[in-house]
């Protein structure tokens, strides 16, 4: 092989080294603006060419209830389907009218589910000298379940003693809910208190890191998502004396979570 060719060949394989150093270098590039790596910084709240101290601040405030909700309804059972649904129609209207005498409006009311399903019986019979089970239709059962709204705590008691009494038998009772009717005026507090245990939280993580804290670079406020939690609530049966129904509403938790980034200074 001449030197002009070996020249070449040479010439060659340095320009397919070099092309391929480059198309790492922009793969590389390319990578890190992928979506997934800045989603990821997103998620975070914190920008990858920076550093800090991250926390996340919180609050509770601790409130009596004044509101509940109710989930309950009536299930009747028949040999025919008009029969059953007749029977669950009659107690859930009787149901829905003594809730109108306590005082509750119909945008209280909602119906939550209403279902007709077959009541079948598991029988055995004898089939040329063979024994074998078969379902046998024996009925069917309907339920009218809803949510009610009661705002007035006072006389709770008694009037899920009278709704309860109303529907008879075929009272269906699935739980009761404690709450809040309007949040929006404790979310001031509990911003206050969210950003103030942010920042004891960073100065804390500065102090024990030996690093000087700067300011606040992001702020992520979840406000819209405050969350209420339930620290008691009892619904106890009634008594063979028929007391009233003893309902305790307990407490109930107001939370919120704050997001902050702070600089590190040099």
């Amino acid at each position: 092989m001449n030197m002009s060719k070996l020249l070449l060949l040479f010439t060659l394989l340095l320009s397919g080294l070099v092309a391929i150093g480059c198309d790492s270098a922009s793969t590389e590039k390319l990578y890190d603006k992928t979506p997934k790596v800045r989603s990821e910084f997103a998620g975070k709240g914190f920008p990858s060419n920076e550093s800090g101290i991250i926390v996340t601040g919180n609050s509770t405030i601790e409130l009596k209830p004044d509101m509940a909700t109710l989930s309950l309804g009536v299930e009747s059972s028949a040999s025919t389907v008009s029969e059953a649904r007749n029977n669950a129609s009659g107690s859930i209207n009787n149901m829905l009218n003594v809730m109108r005498q306590a005082g509750i409006d119909d945008e209280d009311i909602q119906t939550t589910s209403f279902n007709i399903y077959p009541q079948y019986e598991y029988i055995e019979i004898r089939d040329d000298g063979r024994v074998r089970g078969v379902q046998e239709l024996t009925g069917f059962t309907v339920s009218n379940m809803v949510t009610i709204t009661i705002n007035n705590l006072e006389d709770i008691g008694e009037i899920i003693d009278k709704i309860t009494d109303a529907g008879g038998n075929d009272v269906r009772f699935n739980g009761i809910n404690f709450g809040i009717q309007d949040p929006v005026p404790y979310q001031s507090d509990l911003r206050k208190l969210a950003i103030e245990d942010g920042i004891s939280k960073a100065s804390q993580l500065a102090e024990y890191s030996g690093v000087k804290l700067g300011r606040i670079t992001m702020i992520a406020d979840y406000s819209s998502q405050t969350s209420i939690s339930s620290d008691i609530g009892v619904f106890t049966e009634r008594s063979m004396a028929m007391a009233s129904t003893n309902i305790n509403p307990g407490s109930l938790n107001l939370s919120m979570r704050i997001d902050m980034v702070f600089q590190i200074e040099d």
